[in-house]
């Protein structure tokens, strides 16, 4: 193996699967991609795994996070993946898991200070040169009377194995109607999932892992005002937003970050809204295909039907999967790679 080049041993190990490699414990993560579909069905959480561009789904076996109870996929980066759970009856027994889905190793993050939260975001630090340097934030809000309210936000450092208080520092923005995330850079990026007033859905909410702060950025005035779906697209942000006029759903994206003048608008994913019901996106397969919840009226007394379904951009046309989920709320779509990471080797790490 020394006598190889190494270019021509990285074209190798890249056609390999993450599996027959653990026993080197490498750290590539320029490994093969695929999209992690999770849903409720009979109020029972589930994940599915799709790579593309093949369109089967196949389930993952998720029972170390908790038998018969609902999760939540927050997001994945260089092959973790985070999940939490949150118990409305008994916070204390919420928990926020990390899952390596090629070696197969879990963990459950200590107990934070405050219980855990609905509000969890995962992140990573790529300035720090480590591939393990994630970021998990925990924030707790406590609302006296809007706009009034308080928060304790705590973040863990997988590499330091431990959680640190921020206090009070969330922006007014941030509320339970965040919807889902995505991790760009050294930020993890959301946007107000639901209409509350003008200023609060021109935003996108950011934390800065590397300097442990909230950010505001500012979306344009003509994006559409509805409900919206943060994703990446082409290695840039991106944002689904339903245009209540059109009963559409329009494509943008954010040419060059932090700079609001160049989003761009892309293209309209066809009729939100049909004869028979609601079409909403939930993600990007990959540049040319959407993940859609399609939830129509069935029988006599228009009981309420969501399944997956696959959006052709190119050809307008959709596939329809043989998945039925409890509703569009609860679905979630994160792209994730086949890492050698390890969950375990870090844990003594202080610096």
């Amino acid at each position: 193996m020394a006598s190889f080049p190494v270019d021509i041993l990285t074209e190798i190990f890249l056609r390999i699967s993450a599996r027959p490699l653990v026993r080197f414990r490498c750290r590539s993560t320029k490994l093969h991609k695929f999209n992690l579909l999770k849903y409720d069905s009979d109020n029972f959480s589930r994940v599915q795994i799709h790579k593309p561009p093949n369109n089967e789904l196949s389930d993952l076996n998720t029972s170390f996070i908790r038998d018969g109870k609902k999760f939540k996929l927050v997001d994945s980066c260089n092959g973790i993946t985070c999940f939490s759970t949150f118990d409305h009856k008994i916070c204390h027994n919420s928990k926020i898991f990390l899952w390596n889905l090629s070696t197969g190793e879990n963990m459950a993050l200590p107990q934070p200070s405050y219980h855990v939260s609905n509000l969890v975001g995962f992140g990573f630090n790529p300035l720090s040169g480590h591939p393990d340097d994630f970021t998990i934030v925990n924030v707790n809000i406590y609302v006296e009377k809007w706009p009034n309210y308080t928060s304790q936000v705590e973040v863990y450092s997988f590499r330091r194995n431990c959680w640190k208080q921020l206090g009070n520092i969330c922006p007014p923005s941030l509320s339970q109607h965040l919807g889902n995330q995505v991790i760009f850079e050294n930020f993890i990026c959301w946007c107000p999932c639901f209409r509350l007033d003008r200023e609060i859905l021109a935003l996108m909410i950011l934390y800065d892992v590397a300097q442990d702060a909230f950010q505001k950025m500012a979306l344009p005035n003509i994006m559409p005002l509805g409900e919206k779906l943060i994703s990446l697209l082409d290695g840039c942000l991106s944002v689904i937003a339903r245009n209540s006029s059109t009963k559409q759903c329009e494509v943008w994206i954010m040419k060059e970050f932090g700079v609001c003048e160049s989003w761009t608008k892309l293209y309209t994913i066809g009729a939100s809204t049909t004869i028979i019901g609601i079409r909403q996106p939930i993600g990007f397969a990959d540049s040319g295909k959407v993940f859609i919840v399609n939830t129509f009226y069935r029988g006599l007394r228009k009981k309420y039907v969501s399944h997956l379904a696959l959006y052709n951009i190119r050809s307008q046309k959709f596939e329809t999967f043989q998945v039925v989920v409890d509703c569009y709320d609860t679905t979630q779509l994160v792209t994730c790679l086949e890492s050698l990471i390890s969950l375990s080797s870090t844990k003594d790490v202080k610096h």
